[in-house]
């Protein structure tokens, strides 16, 4: 596009056209744009009151990061999900940073990030002996909703996934336990998880 018409209503109108064709996706970082719509999404199930990102918003963001550009390079020198973000204004952002983080700590000082998905609970995943220490299934969205825990053998396969590790280590563990000292024997299955420290790893 010509830099003489820079700014003008058509050139802002070919450019968001040009730019809802080849997706929002290519205005973000691989991955971002769904997890912030996602976050959004959850939250607005938990409290009504936060609005969610959804297509129209994001193509109002997409729209104004065209105004006053010419070329795609322009337009991705802010990321969407960045506009989106300023859009809903600094207390929102914040609120939602703090009700739906992107990862949590567990005992050992390990962060694991937390997966959103639109219309599922959020989630992670680790090695089962990650979470040696850890009494209570980590929550997010003010303590209200607990996280979906896959707890990992050695082969990075789910033993178990649950919302209630407490119940998890008192019902479950001292079976999983067992089946897992004859396939791991070298491993660290301690009687009392709650109590063990978590395994470290690099």
């Amino acid at each position: 596009l010509p830099h003489a018409v820079r700014g003008t209503g058509e050139v802002t109108e070919v450019l968001y056209a040009a730019a809802v064709a080849a997706g929002p996706h290519r205005f973000a970082p691989e991955g971002s744009l769904e997890r912030w719509m996602a976050r959004t999404h959850f939250l607005n199930s938990v409290f009504p009151e936060i609005p969610t990102v959804d297509a129209p918003r994001v193509k109002e963001a997409l729209r104004a990061m065209c105004e006053g550009r010419v070329s795609f390079s322009e337009v991705r020198h802010d990321s969407l999900v960045d506009v989106l973000r300023e859009q809903l204004g600094y207390e929102l952002k914040a609120r939602i940073d703090k009700l739906a983080p992107e990862r949590v700590m567990l005992p050992g000082g390990r962060f694991l990030d937390i997966h959103y998905e639109i219309g599922k609970p959020p989630w992670i995943e680790s090695y089962l002996q990650d979470f040696f220490g850890q009494t209570s299934t980590p929550k997010v969205a003010d303590q209200r909703v607990p996280l979906v825990v896959h707890l990992w053998g050695p082969n990075k396969r789910a033993v178990q996934v649950t919302t209630d590790l407490e119940g998890f280590w008192t019902r479950h563990y001292p079976a999983i336990r067992k089946e897992l000292q004859r396939k791991y024997p070298k491993h660290y299955w301690p009687e009392d998880p709650e109590a063990a420290a978590p395994r470290l790893r690099q």
